[in-house]
């Protein structure tokens, strides 16, 4: 059964569904804030089980970063560096946050924060190669879980998709 995003966790914590996909950030926070019960809850980690693939990325039009690669870069750096200072200080990082939203809790968003942090941010391999590193082989392995369910015209290579010139150097994009 189809169910859009808005319904999802009010249908499970009501019963009239055993189980939901969801950012682990997202849908179980917003279970817990409903009254589940986190022991009531369990959440499966598509990375714990296999899945190769990448999540968030940022994405610029080719032509734009052509004609404007320093404008690029300078956003590049300013989300690293911004993702960093998150990952540093996730309490200041949702003041400011807060601040530009209305209607959010800061406790709620605070621990959102900081289960995309440990759950998808600082990563075994963000620690060893630094934020927006992309692994060739990785790369290999979660093309060919996406083609189990999805037919390509013509299969990507990182270079299709990836292009790294514009990431701040190593030692920028590293975390500690």
């Amino acid at each position: 059964e189809k169910i859009s995003p808005a319904v999802r966790e009010p249908m499970l914590s009501a019963g009239q569904v055993d189980a939901v996909t969801g950012f682990s950030f997202l849908s179980a926070i917003n279970l817990r804030d409903r009254g589940v019960p986190a022991n009531d809850l369990v959440v499966l980690r598509f990375s714990d089980f296999g899945s190769e693939v990448y999540g968030h990325a940022l994405i610029v039009n080719p032509k734009f970063a052509a004609a404007n690669p320093d404008a690029v870069k300078a956003f590049v750096r300013a989300t690293v560096a911004g993702i960093r200072l998150a990952i540093k200080d996730p309490s200041r990082a949702i003041e400011d946050v807060m601040a530009q939203m209305s209607g959010g809790v800061r406790d709620i968003e605070l621990e959102r924060l900081r289960v995309s942090i440990a759950d998808n941010i600082v990563t075994d391999e963000v620690r060893k190669n630094g934020l927006g590193d992309v692994d060739d082989n990785r790369f290999a392995a979660a093309v060919s879980q996406i083609a189990e369910d999805h037919e390509f015209r013509k299969r990507p290579l990182p270079a299709d998709i990836l292009d790294d010139t514009f990431l701040p150097p190593l030692a920028a994009r590293r975390i500690n």
